[in-house]
């Protein structure tokens, strides 16, 4: 659906339901479709006696739609419950909806502290259901498997390679938190003194330093920033062993958001874009000229820098 004012007419059945059994036969105003992230999800903002909403649906076309669906609610349920997600109003599994509470977004004046407090909120709470063991591996072979059953070229040779080893390298740490697994910024939504987190797709039980490793490629850029990060969640300074889980914590998370975006360029050419600097990147994403082979190619190449340095070496041993 494109971004504008609709009816609610003129919405699909699911919806228009959901809507119905969490309202009624309230009012429905200013009905707005909002932009939307990657997964293709429908968002719609609206107002309901005076209170603003957001409906989400799923997108029924993405892969394994159907199992992934009741994992994703099921996960919402238990971050609302946790206060780290908006609250929920109402959850329709059948439909795939979910219709929260409106954030009013504004600069968080202690950003890195509410980022810090709402996720170890988030990985002290319940665990997760299981039948979803999350790594970032496990991600990049699913990006890759998708790919070549659609007889496309598959994830370049050496993020296999890279993330598979460092997956063997961190095993014994995967499934000791509910994590939310996809970080980027537009799944962090701020408030004046809290930060909440949404589109929880991916979550399961995984490795709580991926969730950390995940905010320090977009939102936390610089090493000062996720070591600033690091010690807010931590409430102290890291330990060897924590900071050797951060530093590879960060190239599987380099290489996860690199297979995300080779992913979406599916059959596209790869060879026109020239990788950039990180910072360069983020200048071009802030400004919406970034192409999706140009972020994939220079994730890829920070990924590969990061592997190869001594601090990567350091940190595989030190977790040997």
């Amino acid at each position: 659906m494109k971004p504008g004012t609709v009816e609610v007419g003129t919405l699909p059945p699911e919806i228009g339901r959901a809507l119905r059994d969490a309202f009624g036969n309230e009012a429905v105003e200013d009905l707005t479709v909002m932009k939307g992230g990657r997964s293709g999800a429908t968002l719609l903002s609206l107002t309901v006696g005076g209170s603003g909403y957001v409906l989400r649906r799923s997108n029924p076309a993405r892969p394994a739609h159907a199992i992934r669906t009741p994992r994703e609610l099921a996960c919402m349920k238990i971050a609302s419950g946790r206060g780290v997600a908006p609250k929920l109003r109402h959850v329709d599994e059948a439909g795939g909806v979910t219709i929260m509470e409106r954030v009013e977004i504004a600069p968080c004046a202690r950003r890195t502290e509410c980022v810090a407090s709402t996720l170890r909120c988030l990985h002290d709470g319940p665990a997760f259901p299981t039948g979803r063991v999350t790594t970032g591996g496990a991600m990049v072979r699913f990006a890759d498997d998708t790919l070549r059953a659609e007889g496309r070229e598959g994830l370049p040779e050496s993020l296999l390679r890279t993330t598979a080893e460092l997956t063997t390298v961190t095993q014994r740490f995967a499934a000791t938190a509910p994590c939310h697994n996809d970080l980027n910024p537009g799944n962090i939504l701020t408030t004046r003194d809290a930060v909440v987190f949404i589109d929880w797709e991916t979550a399961g039980q995984a490795d709580p330093f991926v969730d950390l490793g995940q905010l320090g490629v977009f939102a936390f850029p610089t090493a000062g920033a996720r070591a600033e990060l690091l010690a807010a969640y931590l409430g102290r300074g890291p330990s060897v062993e924590e900071q050797a889980r951060a530093v590879l914590a960060r190239v599987m998370a380099l290489g996860f958001y690199a297979a995300a975006f080779f992913h979406g360029m599916g059959a596209a050419s790869r060879e026109s874009a020239t990788p950039v600097p990180i910072a360069d990147l983020l200048l071009l994403l802030a400004t919406d000229r970034a192409s999706q082979e140009t972020v994939a190619v220079s994730l890829l190449e920070e990924m590969q820098r990061e592997s190869e340095s001594d601090g990567c070496r350091a940190a595989k041993e030190a977790l040997a």
